[in-house]
């Protein structure tokens, strides 16, 4: 039981598994996995768009803004349909294999999505801090809004990473 979340949190212990043993993922763990693994993604295509400019341009004149936006948006899109294709397959896995698929949330779910929304949360509000540094010294808004970028990006990939651990048993209460 974790002391913080009063609800269990990880797997219990894990001897060897055997197939018919293995926990299936279940919606809100798949749609984690996919959030870890899109968001550094698009935040590495942004960068390859734009780091480049740098070399060549002023900082004034690089076209970062429609960059970002196709980041922010290809990952927001990205993450729904990519989940719910992940889901129709697993559930078509699931089926052949005549099995249930876990697609409900219990307890548990909303204490990992709650762990995973306070590190987000706590890591990007830390982070901001640094963009209104920013704001306040009046350095160029490519940098401003490039950090408060990378800050959100931060931390919602750690806020995967720490959903992940614990739907894993890597973090335990």
């Amino acid at each position: 039981m974790s002391k913080i979340l009063d609800i269990p949190i990880g797997r219990p212990y894990r001897h060897r598994m055997e197939i018919d043993e293995r926990i299936p993922m279940n919606t809100s763990e798949r749609a984690a996995w996919i959030a870890l693994v899109l968001t550094p993604v698009t935040v590495a295509g942004y960068l390859v768009v734009v780091v480049p400019q740098l070399a060549g341009t002023a900082v004034g004149e690089i076209g970062w803004q429609v960059p970002m936006l196709w980041s922010m948006g290809i990952n927001f899109v990205g993450t729904i349909v990519v989940t719910i294709l992940v889901t129709i397959v697993a559930g078509i896995g699931a089926g052949l294999r005549h099995q249930e698929l876990e697609t409900g949330t219990d307890e548990r779910d909303r204490g990992i999505d709650r762990l995973g929304g306070r590190v987000a949360l706590g890591i990007s509000a830390a982070g901001l801090l640094a963009v209104l540094v920013l704001a306040m010294i009046e350095v160029d808004v490519f940098w401003i809004g490039n950090a408060a970028f990378l800050i959100g990006a931060i931390g919602a990939t750690a806020g995967a990473i720490a959903q992940v651990g614990a739907y894993r048993g890597v973090l335990r209460g």
